[in-house]
């Protein structure tokens, strides 16, 4: 059995980098679909699956989750992934405006979330059906909402109108609180 001694514990690094930070290149989407704030994460793995997820910074952090709907219209329900073979042959390709998921909170406002990228949606989060919560609760791990297989031919292209990680702090920086921002009515504009 090994023994610990108390100058053993001080070189254990409390700080360690997460699983997000380790094995995932971060890109961000900011106000995707033209809404102010809504900034969707995609990590993408060394592999090139992306996993799309919320980050913090995305109003429904701020708000309870109630209900996650992958059918986005009568005719699209994104949670019926049928896949088979080497390629993937059955999965549905979007586009980085395409709708993944529409989100319902406790306030009864609604959130859409986007792909923010190309290519073909591998899977979809079936937990977030059941346990909605997940999203905002453990949004780096089991919250995340797709999983996206990009083209490999255009993958350098893909991720051209993303930012990474500095450019999106400091995006944030920039931005005016939400407190702040002013919503042009019908009548105004």
């Amino acid at each position: 059995m090994i023994e610990l001694t108390a100058a053993d514990l001080c070189d254990i690094d409390v700080n360690q980098t997460s699983l997000l930070d380790r094995y995932y290149t971060t890109w961000y989407a900011v106000d995707v679909g033209g809404d102010t704030g809504n900034d969707h994460l995609i990590a993408q793995h060394h592999n090139g699956l992306c996993m799309i997820m919320i980050p913090p910074s995305n109003p429904i952090h701020n708000k309870v989750v109630t209900n996650v709907n992958y059918k986005i219209s009568d005719s699209c329900d994104r949670s019926v992934v049928t896949l088979s073979g080497k390629k993937k042959k059955g999965a549905k390709f979007v586009q980085e405006r395409c709708r993944l998921c529409i989100v319902t909170c406790a306030d009864g406002t609604t959130h859409t979330i986007h792909a923010g990228i190309r290519g073909k949606i591998l899977e979809v989060n079936q937990r977030l059906k059941t346990n909605p919560t997940l999203l905002t609760e453990h949004w780096d791990t089991a919250g995340y909402v797709a999983v996206i297989q990009p083209n490999k031919c255009e993958e350098k292209n893909i991720f051209k109108g993303l930012l990474d990680k500095a450019s999106y702090e400091s995006h944030l920086e920039t931005r005016e609180p939400p407190a702040k921002r002013h919503c042009v009515s019908a009548e105004e504009g």
